[in-house]
């Protein structure tokens, strides 16, 4: 391969501020989620009920695959939907058959639907009023390890950041990366793709089974078949191979190794983690997996170098 320029590579330097307003967010969702409700049956829907509606979303004329549901309750107001569709919803009354007409954003996750107009049938099937109780130390020591809110603020504060950080990291390094893999040559290996992609798409299906949903209603709701799903696989497959490829080139060239002490201690983290005795840890590991946990420290070594020599922007 044809190792491209690694040094010096420009990036904007992330903002992993945690804002005020996300941590309202999740004493909000908190708040909701302890909620107690209330049926009314004597009036019409209002702005704050949570509505209990069946739909039928159509587009074209025909049914958007995901797009149907009953006993659905939507807070009104809480911007779950397409924009327009819960205000559409206020002034209706339990029992009224409606339909809804809105068009889906140019930025909607199914491209498919951007832009277009669906009509939704809907049938409002109930209504609650949710009660709230007031976000306050109280509310802290009934529902959170802490006792006074003020503590709770900060240790989501805390957790927040460590996943803004977390977040930022990994775009930052594939924003390098790209730049790296684009400077270079870099083959790919048709049977290794092929391995990886296929585990790739295992992984796949074991999180679509661990979060209860078949991969038929997976494809209903996002559009795609088991035939473009397999294609981003190996797109993503070929991706990883070039990543670890100019890694493990930058590694060579700059002479990053790994030492015997460096390999321990991760091992010692790792055993930490699982809350193992270490040497117990370190002897049920076979020779690839201490291989497997020593090349990846040799690729974060490649990465950090990368990092330590980046041109920030302002």
């Amino acid at each position: 391969m044809k190792l491209g320029n690694y040094k010096g590579l420009r990036a904007r330097r992330p903002d992993i501020t945690v804002k005020e307003a996300e941590i309202d967010k999740v004493l909000k969702n908190k708040q909701r989620e302890n909620s107690v409700v209330y049926t009314v049956d004597d009036r019409p829907a209002r702005m704050g009920d949570q509505a209990i509606l069946n739909f039928n979303a159509r587009c074209d004329g025909k049914d958007i695959p995901g797009g149907q549901s009953r006993s659905y309750p939507l807070l009104l107001g809480s911007h779950t939907f397409v924009k327009g569709f819960e205000e559409a919803v206020a002034g209706h009354s339990i029992g009224d058959r409606f339909e809804i007409r809105v068009t889906f954003p140019s930025d909607y996750r199914i491209a498919d639907l951007r832009q277009k107009e669906v009509i939704y049938h809907v049938h409002l099937t109930g209504l609650r009023i949710p009660e709230y109780q007031e976000i306050n130390d109280e509310f802290a020591r009934d529902f959170s390890e802490y006792e006074t809110l003020a503590d709770w603020r900060n240790a989501i504060r805390e957790e927040l950041a460590e996943r803004h950080e977390l977040s930022a990291y990994q775009k930052l390094t594939r924003e390098l990366l790209d730049q790296v893999i684009a400077d270079s040559s870099v083959p790919v290996d048709r049977d290794l793709l092929q391995d990886l992609a296929e585990d790739l798409y295992d992984d796949f299906l074991y999180d679509l089974e661990d979060s209860n949903m078949t991969l038929e209603k997976y494809c209903k709701r996002t559009g795609k078949n088991k035939r473009q799903i397999r294609a981003e696989k190996e797109a993503e497959a070929a991706q990883i191979i070039r990543q670890q490829s100019v890694l493990h080139a930058i590694a060579n060239r700059e002479h990053l190794t790994v030492t015997e002490e460096e390999l321990a201690g991760e091992i010692a983290a790792m055993a930490a983690g699982e809350g193992e005795d270490p040497e117990v840890f370190a002897s049920m590991l076979g020779d690839e997996e201490i291989e497997g946990i020593s090349d990846q420290l040799q690729l974060d070594k490649a990465m950090e170098f990368i990092l330590e020599h980046v041109c920030w922007e302002e």
